[in-house]
């Protein structure tokens, strides 16, 4: 226990260490307008460079990464029931199933899932 806490105070002297020291040894220069401004190809923007976006865009492409992560977790369990414990082995999937589907279930009952509101 003692060591984990010994890397731990290490590893966060070192962020910390390193954090100063580029701040230090950064190069301090007032903000000028051309930094801060998006450039493209010498063309200067006349309009805001922030485009509005879809906050049910957002949500439905969080659940199809969440949902895509579930299925490929789900392409390793017929390895899982090869090996020992073939009982458990099918209760947890029959269990991961059922949260998947429930979560579905509950994801269009709220209505995330349609596009138009």
């Amino acid at each position: 226990m003692l060591t984990i806490i010994y890397l731990l105070m290490v590893t966060f002297s070192l962020v910390f260490l390193l954090k100063v020291v580029s701040i230090l040894l950064s190069e301090q220069t007032p903000l000028m307008r051309e930094e801060l401004s998006p450039y493209e190809c010498g063309f200067e923007h006349h309009n805001v460079s922030r485009v509005p976006f879809s906050l049910r865009y957002f949500f439905l492409t969080l659940i199809f990464l969440l949902f895509d992560l579930e299925i490929v977790l789900m392409l390793f369990m017929p390895y899982v029931i090869l090996f020992d414990y073939f009982f458990i082995s099918i209760l947890l999937l029959i269990l991961f199933v059922y949260v998947l589907y429930m979560s579905l279930i509950y994801e269009w009952s709220d209505g995330t899932l349609e596009w138009l509101s």
